[in-house]
């Protein structure tokens, strides 16, 4: 799990694809860009009642959903130390998932606006949450009532991040014009070893590797 001051550690892994000792491929037809769009539209459909997730524990074929109450979470990479050509590989497929997640996000909802992760804002149980679990960037797009959140996990910069997942919770659990008055305790931890292991079985996206592999932000890249 993503606690705090605890280095993201295991095998890595990337949704929709496959991570191996021969680098990080596509699971399916798809691209990294491909994928993420897929993954906002399953989103979009989610929040506007017009669909239902495939199963409790899938949002798409290889990308799973954690429900949490209030909150969802959408687990898009985990990225613990590796050997530097396995670790390039995977950040820069994680790089284009994130571009992509945030290009549909801006296409349906606009500009990202920014949660304020310092200690000078309002003090709000998310907010804090997102701080305790090593979150170091979250951009946020609003509508109906709804935000989708793209957090990166990691030491601050220029540190590389060492996961990133998508959030689905209330907006006002982020928004400074209409706050929630009263956030609820919501779990956020995750990793590939608990949540994502059921829809792994169904749609590889983790191998193993050979042992003893071990302001608002531009949209230039989350690491």
């Amino acid at each position: 799990m993503i606690e705090p001051n605890e280095t993201v550690t295991g095998l890595p892994w990337l949704t929709g694809h496959v991570v191996d000792e021969n680098g990080v491929h596509s699971a399916d037809a798809d691209g990294a860009i491909a994928r993420a769009g897929k993954i906002v539209d399953a989103i979009e459909s989610l929040v506007n009642r017009r669909a239902a997730a495939p199963s409790e524990d899938e949002l798409i074929a290889g990308t799973p959903i954690i429900h949490r109450g209030e909150a969802e979470i959408v687990p898009l990479s985990w990225e613990p130390a590796q050997p530097e050509d396995v670790a390039a590989a995977l950040r820069e497929r994680a790089n284009e998932v994130w571009k992509g997640i945030r290009s549909a996000c801006e296409y349906h909802h606009g500009a990202a606006l920014s949660v304020a992760l310092d200690r000078t804002a309002p003090a709000n149980a998310y907010r804090e949450h997102l701080v305790r679990h090593g979150v170091r960037r979250a951009d946020w797009w609003g509508a109906d009532g709804v935000a989708l959140v793209l957090v990166v996990h990691g030491a601050p910069l220029p540190a590389r991040a060492s996961a990133s997942a998508l959030h689905i919770v209330p907006v006002g659990w982020v928004s400074d014009v209409r706050p929630t008055r009263r956030i609820p305790d919501v779990d956020l931890s995750w990793s590939p070893a608990t949540n994502v292991e059921s829809a792994r079985v169904r749609h590889p996206s983790v191998r193993d590797l050979p042992a003893g592999s071990t302001r608002r932000p531009d949209a230039s890249g989350p690491t």
